[in-house]
């Protein structure tokens, strides 16, 4: 786009090369470094186009190959500006047009955010502002790369960031690290406890000391594995010390899901009537396009779609156009029997137990209920689960022996005299 704009800007020439000799004709135009592009094969020769500065070197390279060249056509700003040479006013706004042109483009006027799933784009979008990249900013005065460095240090989620300039966009790409399901590092000590209430029926300890087994009941809070290790001298403790407990617990676990069904809804019955409004949003201003904004609709949806004016993929307009349409619709009323009551509840439950239960969770009995209570239909699943019901959690309290003293995870072993 910016090539077409500048060879444009600079004039150029459609000429047809005829003759024996073309192909010797461009090598030696290419030779002299005359720019030919858009080089098209016709019956009797070629079609080309060339800018006028170089027009002229072709004169003594057609006399030493015998080829001939004659002007097609003839494009650009020069030829322009030369055909409306008497028009002066016309030639003042293509001029301050292409000077407006230039300006804007020296502005960012569209951010775009890549790769954030933690965070949200506005938080992202807030930082940059304070940091000098923000709609309507100068490019020269957006240093990147500090500005990459104070988001990797402000945000210890965003482990890689990029921030590309193209044309009017600026597009921020980021890589996150990977989210964790809880926030003890692998060198801290701590303990793993439940969850959840239920049956052991699985354990696998890979470190820690184990305090249940399969078949055992455990309650909510319980731990399950300890990170607290004894140091023994036969069967006497010697002293103590704290570790990283990682083990795989599974439980079978009693959930219970309820839903909540009105046997009275309303649904939309859209009309044929809908209004549409059009407002010219630039430089932080909102002009309104449209000679009447009134929607006397009583019931209706709004659906707005915003669309900014750009010359190419990457060079942005600071204009934006919003499109708001107004649907009107009637609501009407309907109720449910009990089986469509039912239906309509059983889609809910699996929603929220796709929600609610883990993937890697295997459900092995579901049993649901209804109770019809004045206008609503209570739908209950009663839900056996075997899942992994291992939480780790930090060590808060020191099981060490009279010889032993704790600081920090560390163990400091005193001899029994």
């Amino acid at each position: 786009m910016f090539k077409f704009i500048w060879n444009y800007f600079k004039g150029y020439v459609i000429i047809k090369i005829t003759g024996f000799s073309i192909e010797r004709f461009l090598n030696l135009c290419l030779n002299k470094d005359i720019n030919i592009f858009k080089l098209e094969e016709v019956n009797n020769g070629v079609i080309c186009r060339i800018n006028i500065k170089d027009f002229k070197e072709l004169k003594q390279i057609s006399q030493k190959t015998g080829c001939k060249y004659k002007i097609v056509s003839k494009y650009g700003m020069p030829f322009f500006i030369f055909k409306n040479r008497k028009r002066k006013m016309f030639l003042i706004g293509g001029i301050l047009f292409i000077f407006l042109l230039y300006y804007f483009s020296s502005f960012i006027w569209t951010i775009q955010v890549i790769g954030n799933n933690q965070i949200d784009n506005n938080i992202i979008l807030d930082f940059c502002e304070k940091e000098g990249l923000y709609l309507g900013a100068y490019k020269k005065n957006i240093d990147t790369k500090s500005l990459q460095t104070d988001l990797k240090n402000n945000f210890d989620v965003i482990s890689w960031v990029n921030i590309k300039i193209d044309g009017t966009k600026a597009t921020i790409s980021i890589s996150e690290n990977i989210e964790k399901e809880n926030t003890i590092q692998n060198n801290e000590p701590c303990d793993i406890i439940a969850k959840e209430t239920g049956v052991i029926t699985n354990i696998v300890t890979r470190t820690g000391r184990p305090l249940v087994k399969a078949k055992d009941v455990v309650e909510k809070g319980d731990i399950l594995v300890s990170g607290e290790l004894f140091l023994k001298d036969g069967e006497e403790i010697k002293g103590t010390y704290n570790t990283y407990s990682d083990a795989d617990i599974k439980a079978k676990v009693e959930k219970e899901i309820k839903v909540s069904v009105p046997f009275e809804y309303y649904v939309k019955d859209y009309t044929d009537n809908n209004k549409t409004t059009y407002n010219l949003l630039a430089f932080n201003k909102n002009l309104n396009l449209s000679i009447n904004n009134n929607v006397k609709y009583e019931n209706y949806d709004t659906v707005v779609s915003r669309t900014q004016l750009k010359l190419s993929e990457n060079f942005y307009l600071p204009f934006i156009i919003k499109k708001t349409q107004y649907k009107e619709y009637i609501p009407k009323k309907k109720t449910y029997s009990i089986n469509e009551a039912k239906l309509y509840a059983n889609k809910l439950l699996n929603e929220k137990i796709i929600e609610e239960i883990d993937f890697s969770s295997d459900i092995l009995d579901k049993e649901i209920t209804y109770e019809k209570i004045e206008d609503k239909l209570i739908a209950t699943a009663k839900l056996t689960v075997i899942e992994d019901i291992g939480e780790k959690a930090p060590i808060t309290i020191s099981y060490q022996d009279e010889g032993s003293n704790i600081e920090n995870g560390t163990n400091k072993i005193t001899n029994s005299q």
